[in-house]
């Protein structure tokens, strides 16, 4: 009985928590989950800083794309390139700019909600891309109980950087087709 409840509850949770969103449109990963990706999730917000070494043939117009979801901020994104100074103007950016470069040839194509809302939209639609969600609520922020999606260029090497048991091709669609 005590394995039925426990059951029970797990799927209720899976059900019902972070937005109530159907967890097979979405990868989700929790906070160790996504730091080989490159992102930081604590309790200040969600962090990324990525130097894609590909970027030239990529036909991208900086090298660096790094981005800060907080309370203050639903998503603040940053293109730049390598000598570029960043600033710190408060704690936010200060534990931006003294985190760690990533340099990993996959990087966000899109970034919005499970709603198919974008803030970070470069108009690439119409191409497959790996949807990898993060809920807020895991953050601890008080304002925050949303989930991003985070839609990544599908590479081997993110393939690579996700747990063993997610096969990425499940997950890989047009960005549009989550509605």
């Amino acid at each position: 009985m005590k394995k039925i409840n426990f059951i029970g509850m797990i799927f209720l949770i899976a059900t019902f928590g972070c937005n109530n969103v159907k967890k097979t449109d979405f990868v989700y990963l929790n906070s160790e989950q996504l730091k080989p990706l490159g992102i930081e999730v604590n309790e200040f917000g969600v962090f990324y800083k990525n130097f894609n070494p590909k970027w030239i043939d990529d036909n991208e117009k900086y090298p660096i794309l790094g981005f800060i979801a907080t309370n203050e901020t639903y998503l603040s994104t940053m293109h730049y390139n390598e000598n570029d100074t960043l600033k710190a103007e408060d704690k936010i950016d200060s534990l931006f700019v003294k985190m760690e470069l990533t340099k990993n040839d996959f990087y966000p194509i899109l970034i919005g909600s499970t709603k198919g809302k974008f803030s970070l939209d470069r108009e690439e639609k119409n191409i497959k891309l790996l949807p990898i969600a993060i809920c807020m609520e895991e953050t601890k922020l008080t304002d925050r109980k949303d989930t991003l999606i985070i839609w990544f260029k599908p590479t081997e090497s993110i393939s690579n950087a996700l747990p063993k048991d997610i096969n990425i091709v499940e997950f890989i669609k047009f960005p549009d087709s989550t509605n």
